[in-house]
């Protein structure tokens, strides 16, 4: 199952969907970390999945090792923290030995270096041992990149720096008050969203272990350790967001274009990064502290050059024409922690031109971080990652809005 071509589409929509709540929450919630609380080493042992045809393409070899570090804090264990079951969370860096790979053709993979936010959340937990899922978002830089003259099958990274997306599941011994062992099974995902084409992405399935210290005496918290305080504050009932979000799109439709065209000229992208702007507003319900949904329309401005790929790729115009506009209605489910919020969007476009050969769909995705500025009033910032059919990232939407 692991080797389905489209695994990285679904990976990268599943992990998003869970990996920003709150690996950002350590440094974008307003809580500032009493003190670092641990620090780690670890060694992966992982494995490339064959996303997209990668075996065929570019590598002759599939395993290379991966070594990082942890860092911990210790933050306010308040009603929020203790609402999603007193979660860690910390950051991290790692060196991803991919460079060392057997490669077929002149295409090559460099070394890949991590730095990333982590969360773990307890399934299941003792004083002495606990259980769960291991969430990390964070970016990623690589040297070796596609190029059209020098390296053509490197078609998975189009940009030195890009974005990693993993999940996981982990376990943890403590075997002396300060010091403990950890294993794991974790899934990855490398993609720079589409903001330079050609970006297939790159996926990994790793076992891993490491070894953990921590500063004090330590007791994993156990559900009923502690008193019950009163639920976390939160403003029940209908709000609206308006907003106003910007972000770029590199289109592989309009790469095989100019591929097809002659090529790029030496040092120039196979295609351009073009506008995307939108503006939506949200009617939602915040029914409980830690949940909220609702329903939100949205219209895009999408500059692109679909005329002339029709032209190159079909040889004709789409008689329906082309607009750079679109109009879309979509449903959204929010998950809160203290003044950051995530969200989740599932829509349609109601109105959409672009062509033969642009092949966006008319179902849309969005998955996405909201920090809160509560001196600020309603102000908030966010980030969301767009994409479309569940198959692939659209573009990265840097967004500006205020809550009513």
């Amino acid at each position: 199952m692991f080797e389905n071509a489209y695994i990285g589409c679904y990976v990268k929509i599943a992990l998003i969907l869970v990996a920003g709540l709150l690996s950002g929450g350590m440094t974008a919630s307003a809580q500032t970390p009493d003190k670092v609380q641990n620090v780690g080493v670890q060694g992966r042992f992982s494995h490339i999945l064959d996303g997209h045809g990668i075996y065929d393409q570019l590598l002759g070899s599939y395993n290379y090792g991966i070594y990082g570090a942890t860092v911990g804090w210790n933050g306010d264990r308040d009603a929020f923290d203790r609402a999603w079951n007193n979660p860690g969370y910390g950051l991290g860096f790692s060196y991803a030995r991919m460079g060392g790979l057997d490669f077929k053709n002149d295409s090559r993979l460099g070394d890949i270096l991590n730095l990333y936010g982590w969360t773990e959340f307890d399934l299941l937990r003792t004083r002495s041992f606990r259980f769960g899922p291991l969430l990390e978002l964070g970016l990623a830089f690589s040297g070796r990149t596609y190029d059209y003259h020098t390296n053509p099958y490197n078609r998975y990274i189009g940009s030195k720096v890009f974005a990693l997306i993993g999940t996981g599941l982990r376990a943890e011994w403590l075997i002396t008050p300060q010091w403990s062992l950890q294993a794991g099974v974790y899934l990855t995902h490398h993609s720079n969203g589409m903001l330079r084409a050609p970006n297939l992405g790159i996926n990994e399935v790793s076992l891993g272990a490491g070894v953990r210290r921590y500063f004090a005496p330590t007791q994993f918290i156990v559900r009923g350790q502690r008193k019950e305080e009163e639920r976390p504050e939160y403003r029940k009932g209908l709000s609206w967001n308006v907003f106003a979000a910007a972000g770029v799109h590199s289109c592989p439709v309009e790469m095989e274009a100019v591929i097809a065209a002659g090529g790029p000229a030496v040092g120039k992208a196979p295609a351009p990064a073009r506008l995307r702007a939108t503006a939506g507003v949200e009617a939602v319900w915040r029914y409980a502290p830690l949940f909220a949904g609702g329903l939100g329309f949205q219209a895009d401005y999408a500059a692109n050059n679909y005329a002339w790929t029709d032209r190159v790729l079909t040889g004709k115009e789409d008689p329906r024409g082309y607009s750079p506009l679109r109009l879309g209605l979509y449903l959204t489910q929010e998950f809160w922690y203290r003044k950051l919020s995530f969200h989740v969007v599932f829509g349609a476009y109601l109105y959409k031109r672009s062509g033969m050969t642009e092949d966006t769909g008319v179902l849309y995705e969005k998955i996405g971080l909201r920090y809160h500025f509560r001196r600020a009033g309603g102000l908030f910032a966010g980030l969301d990652m767009r994409a479309h059919q569940f198959d692939r990232s659209y573009c990265l939407e840097w967004s500006l809005g205020y809550n009513f």
